[in-house]
């Protein structure tokens, strides 16, 4: 299970959730997702938009990888999201990014809702490290599930359970997401409200992090 949760908050600007630069770095710093400690690790931002998060990475790796493995380490980085013009953005701007270089990358950007993409309670089986990532990161969506399509909720109801009671958010179903698919000793920082710090339908959530000595 991850080792390490770090968490942020950030405000809401034009109706849209918009990561400055400066926070993007300091989640990457805090992580550990710098100098070569970053080469031949996965990291995965799983509500990726635009590519904010992606890009980041991707200058940190071209920075220190030799060129013959840099195509390698950059597929490394992994991006998902539901909307596929904001993948399709995301993988123009990191082929800009590397296209001076004189290298095309396969990069590994999925078109996919991330709370859909697997939801078996196994994956809180510390032994099932395939498919796991280093490195989870990125803004996810603050949503009250009683605003999502009644499928949606509850889906995400029976699924996460973390998010069985009350009316919790959508960022819940995403650290909950992100700590199944984080490999032992692994990183996760989010950008999220800090209501999951004091509501009664996040005490689920804050007494596994605490049991488990997720927090710093």
């Amino acid at each position: 299970m991850a080792s390490l949760t770090k968490t942020y908050s950030t405000e809401k600007l034009q109706g849209k959730i918009y990561t400055p630069a400066f926070i993007i770095e300091k989640i990457l710093d805090d992580a550990g997702y710098t100098g070569k400690n970053i080469l031949g690790k996965s990291i995965l931002d799983p509500a990726c938009g635009d590519g904010r998060f992606l890009v980041e990475m991707a200058r940190r790796i071209i920075k220190v990888s030799p060129l013959p493995e840099l195509k390698s380490h950059l597929q490394k980085i992994h991006g998902w999201d539901i909307d596929p013009l904001a993948v399709q953005q995301a993988r123009k701007k990191l082929d800009s990014l590397v296209e001076p270089l004189g290298i095309r990358v396969d990069w590994s950007l999925k078109v996919q809702n991330a709370l859909h993409q697997t939801a078996e309670p196994d994956l809180f089986n510390p032994e099932a490290e395939s498919g796991k990532f280093d490195f989870i990161v990125g803004n996810p969506p603050y949503i009250r599930i009683q605003h999502l399509p009644l499928n949606e909720r509850r889906y995400i109801q029976r699924h996460f359970r973390f998010c069985q009671s009350g009316s919790t958010d959508i960022f819940i179903a995403f650290f909950e997401l992100a700590l199944r698919l984080a490999k032992d000793h692994g990183t996760i920082g989010f950008i999220t409200p800090n209501t999951y710090f004091y509501t009664e339908t996040a005490r689920p959530l804050r007494q596994y992090l605490v049991q488990q000595k997720l927090i710093p």
